[in-house]
């Protein structure tokens, strides 16, 4: 460590110097302010008292310069101090005080103070530091001049510090010890990386050093202080990995503040740049000082030069916060000081904002303006948190009452995108000044879209009544047209209302024609050909191939304005459009883009609603695995009491999804979840109801479901918008009226469905398949060749993996072996990417069709089918269904439960519900009478299913 501490100090003409071997020398250390003067010193008494010697420190305060003897009185609490040597220095400072007025100390007290030191030094040497000699009082110094011009002739050696711009009587003082024989002045340097190094080496390593030497001098700026500080720190931690930023810690914090400490003027100094941050300039911290820039520009060359700043900055963003900490009361008050500084200088309302928001302070009306562009710009960035404080601050000036409704609407605004609950205080207020005839027209729309979003349809209807008496119809905006859509989510009845009906015929003019027409464009394209403002909104990744050089720019303009994120206003009405026009494909690109491309912490309820969005999508389009996934991640993103009416769209994917993919027990674990009484009136109770039905339909309970169907049929002659495809209720009803076993009151909804339209959608091909089993066998491959036409169209890949697997069982039965075997391996693949490959079986039939799919002889792990199909006729066997017979046969042919269930695709409830009625109408009690009375003893082991 000699080596090290000899490296450390340097003449002025840079030689290296070893104090501890100096014996009876005087050396004057020069060291700036920051450059570890104290840390010399301390590393200076560290090797005396290694070495055994007798080690006396003190230290001048400005405050105590006046005091007598007030750095030599320091000697007498040094531990280890000899008797001798404390009771010379008591009777010193003691006598000298008390007896001479004038602070000279008599001859014979310094005689018996010398003799004392000279004694205790005798045999194992005595060192002598004194810091920041500068401040030392008048007798102090006059007994250290004393002590120095005898130190020489004995084992005495002492080391004062001076900083080097140290005036006045300072120079006097540090030219008295200079002209003394054998005085040596010494430089403090900083320290080079190899200096960190092995200061690292000693803390954590040769590996660790030499990984963090770098990062640490840079920290540091090579100042000796905060460099072993930054060692401590990182021992403590246990060091860093690797490619991690160093932090830094308490030891850091506190070596940086005590070395401003030590300095009050450049304490100032770093203080204005901490408190004007990435403002900061020289000149912007002399005015906020009110001082002389030129000496707030020395003031930073000094720091730089200390370690302390780095080209004029700071060297680690942790430090700032640790200067603002030190400040206290003052900080406020610096903070507003900066804030008219940079008003005055016509600051972005970014910069100023910051320091009105670290002030704390009711801020001046002047200040309103300021702050909510400032709200403005962080919105647009995605930082509401800030964005809220903006606006919050704001509120506690002095307002008029219709600014202070402004800032409300800001304020609702906001929190409806952060979390729609936490805004229910500012809407009391915002409905409030509505009442009072204060709120414009974006304020009473933020109104009636919360109030309808927790189902609060009165209030709802009560602002909205206003909003049309008090806003121009003819004036057509993507406000009006964001709420329309949002109104049509919630509560769709509201549109067809004659009170409001006007307001909203511009704004729903302008969405997308509801009809294909005779166009020749395919349905996939009209969205996008129809509509300049999705052809906008869309990528050219959502978009359609477009050959034309005309096309081949729009879709250069799409990019670039996506790549500038459109308003989020537009985002639901955009999906929703696509979504009610049957463009499933589109608004499914469109929902993954949007939400790849938004930060990910801006506006949670955004992307739940998004991604609630895109798992319905999905769900539409055949896929419970990536509807379960965004449905989940939607109910992550936002509690459950924010949803409002809107938590049944998240739930209605789950539980769709999750009864698809044959695991009922989690999709009750989503029904047992709590749902608002309001959900159920809005339109995502029939989408909720639904999901309901599916659940009861598969567990065997299709009079419940039938109920829940139903209970989805519009009120009323006039029917609402329809926007999330809950229409399809009727097919899922004829779904549930073919499991009683009621093929008419079947085949009465499946027509009823295809009535409503001839658009390819899930609900139609659903219809289709139930009247391929209920109408004459002639006509099914027409029903089923419609469906998949239809479900192709749709983009619905489960239901078409099931048609397919329907129509390769006409085409077996037909003859058609090569085309059956396409149909049925393609239907694999679709129900294998749906992850659903079970699925793949026809509704329950109370005809002569069997009820799974065949098993060909190419299906992978197919087994031959135990039993052939049910006679036509099954009156002679107590008049058991086509259900039941298939049942009753494989349990003739000793399948066990689970076994059948896994052969037919139902669950084990289903069998058992199943062989309860065929033991009644055939009044049997045990499985082994069943062969006999279903004629099949003799067929047990032979029928083999379908062979090629």
């Amino acid at each position: 460590m000699r080596t090290e501490i000899r490296d450390l100090f340097l003449t002025p003409f840079g030689d290296p110097i070893n104090l501890i071997n100096q014996r009876g020398r005087i050396f004057i250390l020069q060291g700036g302010p920051g450059t570890g003067k104290t840390f010399y010193l301390e590393e200076a008494k560290r090797l005396a008292i290694a070495s055994d010697s007798l080690c006396l420190h003190a230290t001048g305060f400005r405050e105590e310069h006046e005091i007598p003897f007030s750095a030599f009185e320091q000697f007498i609490h040094v531990p280890g101090i000899p008797d001798t040597v404390r009771s010379a220095v008591w009777r010193l400072v003691r006598r000298t005080a008390s007896a001479t007025p004038s602070g000279l100390a008599p001859a014979r007290l310094l005689q018996d103070l010398f003799s004392a030191l000279v004694a205790a030094a005798k045999h194992t040497g005595m060192v002598i530091l004194i810091d920041d000699a500068q401040y030392l009082d008048a007798d102090s110094h006059s007994c250290l001049l004393y002590l120095a011009r005898r130190a020489q002739s004995h084992n005495i050696t002492m080391v004062v510090a001076y900083p080097p711009d140290a005036f006045c009587d300072a120079i006097g003082n540090r030219l008295d010890l200079l002209g003394l024989p054998g005085a040596c002045l010494l430089k403090a340097t900083s320290l080079r990386e190899n200096d960190v190094r092995t200061l690292l080496e000693r803390g954590l390593g040769a590996e660790g050093a030499t990984r963090l030497a770098a990062p640490v001098h840079r920290i540091s700026g090579g100042n000796p202080a905060l460099a072993a500080a930054l060692v401590r720190d990182l021992r403590v931690a246990g060091g860093i990995e690797p490619e991690t930023p160093v932090p830094i810690g308490d030891a850091f914090r506190t070596a940086y503040l005590a070395g401003l400490a030590r300095h009050p003027c450049l304490a100032k100094t770093v203080q204005a740049l901490a408190v004007l941050g990435d403002d900061a300039t020289p000149a912007r911290a002399a005015q906020l000082l009110e001082s002389c820039p030129h000496e707030i520009a020395k003031h930073i060359a000094a720091l730089e030069c200390a370690g302390l700043l780095g080209e004029g900055g700071f060297r680690h963003p942790a430090v700032p916060g640790a200067v603002l900490g030190m400040l206290g009361a003052e900080l406020a008050s610096l903070h507003r000081r900066a804030s008219a500084l940079l008003v005055a200088e016509g600051a972005p309302a970014l910069a100023v904002a910051q320091h009105l928001l670290a002030a704390q302070e009711r801020p001046d009306v002047s200040h309103v303006p300021v702050l909510r562009r400032a709200w403005q710009q962080l919105l647009v960035a995605g930082q509401t948190d800030r964005a809220l404080a903006c606006l919050r601050l704001a509120d506690q000036a002095e307002l008029g009452e219709e600014q202070r409704a402004e800032i409300t609407a800001e304020l609702v605004h906001t929190l409806v995108w952060v979390n729609p609950l936490a805004a229910e205080p500012e809407v009391g207020r915002l409905l409030a000044a509505a009442r009072a005839g204060r709120a414009d027209c974006r304020a009473l729309r933020l109104l009636v879209a919360w109030l309808l979003w927790f189902g609060r349809h009165d209030r709802a209807r009560e602002v909205l009544v206003q909003l049309v008496e008090t806003c121009d119809p003819s004036h057509a905006d993507d406000g009006k047209r964001a709420l329309s859509t949002l109104i049509g989510c919630l509560w769709p009845e509201v549109l067809g209302d004659p009170a409001v009906r006007g307001y909203f015929r511009t704004a729903q003019d302008s969405t997308l024609a509801t009809g294909y027409g005779a166009t020749a464009i395919p349905p996939s394209r009209t969205a996008v050909v129809h509509s300049g403002r999705l052809r906008r909104l869309l990528s050219p990744m959502a978009a359609t191939e477009w050959n034309d050089d005309h096309e081949a720019a729009g879709r250069r303009a799409a990019s670039a304005d996506m790549d500038a994120r459109p308003f989020w206003k537009l985002d639901l009405a955009a999906v929703m459009e696509l979504v009610q026009e049957g463009e499933t494909t589109l608004a499914d690109r469109l929902c993954e883009e949007k939400r790849t491309r938004l930060p990910a912490d801006e506006f949670p309820v955004r992307h739940a609603l998004l991604a609630a969005l895109h798992g319905h999508i999905r769900g539409k389009l055949g896929d419970p695995r990536t509807a379960s996934e965004c449905a989940q991640a939607a109910l992550a993103l936002l509690h459950e009491q924010g949803w409002g009416v809107a938590v049944g769209l998240p739930l209605s994917v789950l539980i769709s999804a999750h009864t698809l993919m044959g695991d009922p027990s989690r999709a009750a674990h989503y029904l047992e979840r709590p749902v608002p009484d309001e959900m159920w009136d809005s339109s995502f109770g029939p989408l909720y109801r639904i999901a309901l039905g599916c659940y009861l339909l598969e567990t065997g309970r299709p009079d419940m479901a039938l109920n829940e169907f139903i209970a989805c049929a519009p009120k009323g002659e006039d029917r609402p918008a329809d926007p999330f495809g809950c229409s399809c209720w009727r097919a899922h009803a004829a779904e549930a009226y073919l499991a009683l076993g009621e093929p008419e009151q079947a085949r009465r909804m499946a027509d009823a469905e295809l009535l409503q339209g001839d658009r390819p959608t899930d609900a139609r091909g659903r219809a289709l398949r139930i009247l391929a089993v209920v109408d004459a066998p002639e006509q099914r491959r027409a029903h089923l060749e419609e469906a998949e036409r239809t479900l192709r169209g749709a983009h619905s890949r489960l239901p078409l993996a099931q048609v397919l697997a329907q129509l390769s069982q006409v085409d077996l039965a037909d003859g058609h072996t090569r085309t059956a075997r396409a149909r049925w391996k393609e239907a694999l693949s679709l129900a294998a990417a749906c992850g659903v490959p079970h699925r793949l079986r026809p509704p329950a039939s109370p005809l002569d069709e069997p009820l799974a799919p065949p098993q060909p002889a190419w299906a992978e792990g197919g087994q031959p089918t135990a039993t052939g199909p049910a006679p036509r006729h099954t009156t002679g066997a107590g008049g058991l269904t086509e259900a039941e017979w298939r049942v009753a046969s494989l349990a003739a042919a000793r399948r066990s439960n689970r076994q059948i269930a896994a052969q037919l695709y139902i669950t084990v409830s289903t069998v058992e519900q199943h062989l309860t009625r065929v033991y009644r109408k055939l009044s049997v009690r045990r499985r082994s009478d069943l062969p006999g009375l279903l004629g099949l003893q003799s067929q047990e082991g032979d029928q083999t299913g379908f062979v090629f």
